[in-house]
């Protein structure tokens, strides 16, 4: 074998080296999420015309699978409460009346679209990022009034997530949840006088959560090898 020869066999022994190397080294996906919240709770209604009125605490847990570096699906429960005044015999708000509240129980399923492609620093892929804000929408119900009433709604919002290490992450989140209702309220005072509750769609109800989380991803998709075949 000539010298020429084995310079190009060495080199391609290192090559193919490195890149084994390099397939060996690249952070592996993880394909589920479950996390737990906290925050606030407030609605806008007939009690409360303006945001951030009567807040009450808010907690809840969430598990997601994720399709790529960028969607996700995830289904979420919160319970939280509402509060707010009884209303006066014209249907508004009492500065001097009683506070009444109402604990709600939240389920909803919304996809999670990431603006950045979002997961674990791999130095082999730089489009990767540890952080990314991101949008979400769905579908969910609320059980309120010890569950005797259920009002569908339609959740929205935004975030901020970020990773701490291969399996935990972080995130913040304001999601507003659009009622098909206007019934979220305990006392009669407020609406439902001639059972017309939800027969104005700008006329529903709004609830608002801001939450803290934190996840645990696990379960690694499987690696996928360029250079052999499954048997």
């Amino acid at each position: 074998m000539h010298k020429r020869q084995r310079k190009i066999i060495l080199c391609l022994i290192a090559l193919l080296l490195c890149v084994t190397q390099t397939y060996a080294q690249r952070v592996v996906r993880n394909q589920l999420e479950l996390g737990v919240q906290g925050g606030m709770m407030f609605y806008v209604g007939d009690a409360h015309p303006n945001v951030f009125q009567d807040i009450r605490e808010v907690y809840g847990a969430e598990m997601a699978y994720l399709f790529n570096h960028r969607w996700s699906l995830m289904l979420q429960g919160v319970t939280g409460r509402i509060a707010g005044r009884t209303a006066t015999e014209y249907g508004r708000p009492d500065p001097q009346g009683e506070i009444w509240t109402n604990r709600l129980v939240n389920v909803d399923i919304v996809a999670r679209f990431n603006f950045l492609p979002f997961g674990v620093t791999d130095k082999y892929d730089l489009k990767v990022r540890p952080y990314t804000p991101y949008i979400f929408a769905g579908f969910g119900l609320a059980m309120h009034d010890n569950f005797n009433r259920f009002t569908p709604y339609v959740p929205v919002g935004v975030g901020f997530r970020w990773v701490c290490s291969q399996h935990l992450g972080m995130y913040v989140a304001i999601q507003n949840d659009i009622c098909f209702g206007d019934n979220l309220e305990t006392t009669p005072g407020y609406d439902n006088i001639h059972e017309l509750n939800g027969s104005n769609p700008l006329n529903s109800d709004l609830i608002t959560t801001i939450q803290f989380g934190i996840v645990f991803e696990f379960a690694k998709e499987k690696k996928i090898c360029k250079f052999c075949k499954e048997r």
